[in-house]
């Protein structure tokens, strides 16, 4: 009923299917639904996305398709059958299909009625590494790209995080978190500047939000650690780190950040990554983390680097779950994780503990939100204005992404990247 009358509270927000508020609302933007590598030429699958089941599958030219879960016939999976140039064909009677839905092939009939038989297809785009989907009514409005990401350097999707739980739990990982939930990982990587205790201040953008950080004291004074006082390191190199101090918050659900690398033999290298994290809903009770990084770096230093980071990350890959499932059960602690993880890999599972441990809204009881919450309360704010106008037929905010990037065009890692740490650094 609150729905109804476009009252909406936060747990009306949670679900996110065809018609839902929240659902409606994430309909009227491009999503990744699946990483660009992890679906190779002629090859089909099938994946949910916002409570919905698909097949996507790449064409033997390449381009990549996406369309109904099931066959019109028998309603048998698609993606268990055959990718053929750039149909795909059913593998319980061989119907085939075109990259529109449209049948174009009936084997087993002897007065074929392809023309009056057309599933449902979706427009797809590849960015980034990642392949993004338009899943709403009407004409897809025009593809976002990010200008981060477009500049030069190494870019790499890392493997898709999915975590049983709501997407909000994700949407509210404030800032707050990063001296409690990451202590283990900054201690075992002797990386300070994690612990060091920030507060943030939020506003409105015409994108979404920016997230200024500020750590107590000033430039090259120690700051407040949860562990004790440390340097505050990020003084160095003021003009870019004002920039470095933001975070950008692009709505429905993209965050984009800057920070020092943590890939292993690279992290006593003090140039600065861009990273940016599409979460999407799986369905009510699962979601997506497509996560990818822009690292500045060209030339030799650019080949060794991607080699090691795709290496490392695609290998932990297959075991972060199993152990963080075994943090949630009290069968280990975040402390016991092996001392040659990657700090990426142990960041994800600290991040999956925490906010799976959160479970729904709707069934946590009321929150105590304080003023540290700023961010939590106005990313809330701006979602339940925006999906309270759609439901009442008023117009939308036109959120608008700037022309340039938020990175400054010449970051301090141009001075610093030629000093190499050591391979096992």
């Amino acid at each position: 009923m609150a729905a109804e009358r476009g009252n909406l509270k936060m747990a009306d927000l949670e679900s996110v299917g065809p018609g839902t508020p929240a659902g409606r609302y994430l309909r009227l933007f491009w999503h990744p639904v699946i990483r660009a590598q992890d679906l190779p030429v002629g090859r089909a699958k099938p994946i949910e996305v916002l409570g919905e089941k698909f097949t996507i599958y790449r064409g033997e030219s390449g381009t990549v398709y996406m369309t109904a879960f099931r066959c019109a016939h028998r309603g048998t999976q698609l993606s268990l059958g055959w990718v053929e140039g750039e149909t795909i064909r059913c593998r319980y009677h061989g119907w085939r299909f075109d990259n529109d839905g449209q049948c174009v092939e009936q084997p087993n009939e002897d007065r074929p009625f392809c023309d009056k038989v057309k599933i449902l297809a979706r427009p797809t785009r590849e960015y980034a590494g990642l392949i993004f989907a338009w899943l709403g009514e009407g004409e897809a409005p025009p593809f976002r790209n990010i200008p981060d990401l477009d500049r030069p350097g190494v870019l790499i999707a890392d493997p898709v995080e999915v975590l049983p739980c709501g997407y909000w739990n994700r949407f509210d990982n404030d800032h707050g978190h990063r001296a409690w939930v990451h202590r283990a990982t900054a201690i075992r990587h002797n990386r300070p500047d994690i612990l060091v205790i920030r507060h943030e201040a939020v506003e409105e953008s015409e994108y979404g939000w920016r997230g200024t950080r500020a750590v107590s004291g000033k430039k090259g004074e120690t700051a407040k650690t949860s562990m004790g006082a440390v340097e505050d390191k990020e003084g160095a190199h003021e003009d870019f780190l004002k920039m470095a101090r933001h975070k950008h918050w692009i709505m429905p659900n993209i965050r984009l950040w800057f920070q020092r690398t943590r890939a292993k033999g690279f992290q006593g290298r003090e140039f600065w990554e861009t990273k940016c994290v599409w979460t999407v809903p799986i369905n009510d009770q699962k979601m997506a983390a497509f996560d990818v990084t822009l690292t500045p770096l060209e030339g030799e230093d650019a080949r060794v680097y991607e080699n090691s980071r795709k290496t490392q990350q695609e290998s932990e890959a297959e075991t972060r779950w199993d152990l963080a499932e075994k943090v949630l059960a009290g069968e280990m602690t975040l402390e016991d994780l092996p001392d040659d993880m990657g700090a990426y890999t142990s960041f994800t599972i600290e991040d999956y503990v925490t906010q799976v441990g959160q479970g729904p809204i709707a069934g946590r009881g009321e929150e105590m939100l304080a003023v540290t919450d700023a961010r939590v309360i106005l990313t809330r704010r701006l979602w339940l204005r925006e999906v309270n106008k759609l439901l009442a037929g008023e117009a939308l905010k036109q959120w608008k992404l700037p022309e340039a990037p938020f990175m400054p065009a010449k970051p301090p890692s141009a001075e610093i990247c030629g000093k190499r740490e050591p391979a096992d650094a």
